[in-house]
């Protein structure tokens, strides 16, 4: 597939079963909150905003992404620049708007299909994997930028989200295998191995990671 696909809406794309449809179990609980990490990065990679230690910036509110516009101009109305965490939370608010647009994008790619569900009084939409093929490609690929390396800046990105994803744990389902792809990733992200601009972008996907698996952690600590 030549049509280069937004991380936002790959992270996704990644948690659905292949076989069964709808988002694996063990990333549920994080994908919401995953998705608006990595659709920052998105609005980063395109230069619409940056970091300044751990608080957003916007350059741009301009952007053929109907998306990418709502939360940009969510950001511009805001008085100051506010700290990545508190983005999270914020657009989290419009999670199910963020997530039907991440939906529309992927069954505009003909990677998934939107399945309507319905239980009682509530009602859903359940995504299913129409393309295979480009989801182990993309799983192929991941394990080759850990274990050969990588030092593109939105692979690395991607990749410091795998692990707040619960994606680490869908690849290398031995635990041992797991194990040494944390322990490289933990290498990739150090630093003094990638150039200064470079490992400013990473430090701050590890904020959003951050904050993701803290969001997602008092989420599921609220409902339990």
């Amino acid at each position: 597939m030549d049509q280069p696909i937004p991380l936002a809406q790959k992270i996704y794309f990644l948690g659905i079963h292949p076989e069964k449809g709808g988002i694996r179990s063990g990333s549920v609980s994080a994908m919401h909150f995953v998705v608006i990490g990595t659709l920052l990065m998105d609005l980063y990679l395109e230069k619409k905003i940056k970091f300044e230690g751990k608080k957003v910036v916007v350059l741009s509110t301009k952007s053929d992404n109907e998306l990418h516009r709502f939360v940009l101009g969510k950001m511009n109305q805001a008085k100051s620049p506010k700290k990545i965490s508190t983005w999270i939370s914020k657009l989290n608010y419009s999670q199910k708007y963020i997530r039907s647009e991440v939906q529309k994008g992927l069954v505009a790619k003909r990677l998934i299909r939107l399945e309507d569900k319905r239980f009682l009084f509530f009602k859903w939409k359940k995504p299913v994997v129409l393309n295979k093929q480009v989801m182990y490609r993309m799983i192929a690929e991941i394990d080759n930028q850990i274990f050969k390396g990588t030092t593109a800046e939105d692979e690395l990105i991607f990749l410091s989200f795998l692990e707040s994803a619960a994606i680490l744990r869908i690849i290398y389902q031995d635990r041992k295998k797991r194990k040494q792809a944390w322990e490289r990733l933990k290498q990739m992200m150090v630093k003094n191995r990638v150039s200064g601009a470079v490992a400013d972008a990473i430090a701050a996907s590890q904020a959003i990671a951050a904050s993701v698996a803290a969001s997602a952690a008092a989420s599921s600590a609220a409902t339990s």
